[in-house]
């Protein structure tokens, strides 16, 4: 009896999720459905909608399709610089697209990709470094809050110095002396740089972490790990100072 050949379906997650980015990219997030999508791959929306099961899937196609271009971090023996490291190129990565991170409302990228590629080397980085698992998840979970609100505040609010001077003008200078004073100051300074911004943000926040008098260190038993009062604020301070003057 002859076998029948089943032929490969040409709408794979990543024909799908290539066809929704570039909709997202070159006609703006309201645009994304999936019977636009559909209409991209010559299809129709019923066919994409066996494939995701909902918009959400398909959302969740473009979130792994994106994540596959995470890049590899270096190996460390410094677990500060190295975890800033991979929150820096989360926050490259999802940067480039917001208007994504904005159509996924706050859900969280689950896919094979993002868990490989980021979720489980960043965790393991800390927790290598000897750092007891429950404070690994607490700093990883700061600083994925910091990463996605500091994309999303950056989307939702285009800082423009003419637009802030004025909406102060308006309301009285005189009644604002400290914020008038900072309006100066920025205006004189140009545009900011919103990823320097964040940065610096993200290193503090691992930086402080390591302070003995802001957190509760348990010191590791293990022979040779760091995660202790004494040297894990040292040894942050000491990598990450040349990391955080790098853009200045």
């Amino acid at each position: 009896m002859t076998a029948i050949r089943r032929r490969s379906s040409p709408f794979t997650p990543e024909a799908i999720a290539d066809a929704a980015l570039t909709v997202i990219r070159d006609e703006g997030a309201g645009a994304l459905s999936l019977r636009r999508v559909g209409e991209v791959l010559g299809t129709t929306h019923v066919t994409l909608l066996r494939r995701c099961g909902s918009l959400e899937g398909l959302l969740d196609f473009c979130a792994d399709r994106v994540a596959a271009g995470f890049p590899d971090i270096p190996e460390s023996s410094d677990w500060a610089l190295r975890t800033g490291m991979f929150f820096e190129a989360a926050y490259d990565m999802w940067s480039s697209h917001a208007d994504l991170i904005l159509l996924m409302r706050g859900r969280v990228w689950h896919g094979l990709n993002i868990t490989s590629r980021f979720y489980e080397p960043a965790m393991r980085c800390m927790v290598d470094a000897g750092m007891p698992i429950i404070e690994a998840a607490s700093l990883f979970s700061i600083l994925y809050r910091q990463t996605i609100g500091s994309i999303v505040a950056t989307s939702a609010n285009r800082w423009n110095p003419w637009e802030s001077w004025e909406a102060l003008r308006k309301l009285g200078v005189e009644q604002f002396p400290t914020l008038t004073r900072v309006e100066q100051e920025r205006s004189t300074r140009g545009v900011r740089d919103e990823r320097k911004s964040y940065s610096d943000a993200l290193r503090r926040i691992i930086d402080d972490f390591g302070r003995p008098e802001t957190r509760d260190v348990q010191k590791d038993s293990r022979p040779g790990r760091p995660w202790e009062a004494g040297s894990v604020r040292s040894a942050a301070k000491r990598k990450l100072d040349p990391v955080v003057n790098r853009g200045k």
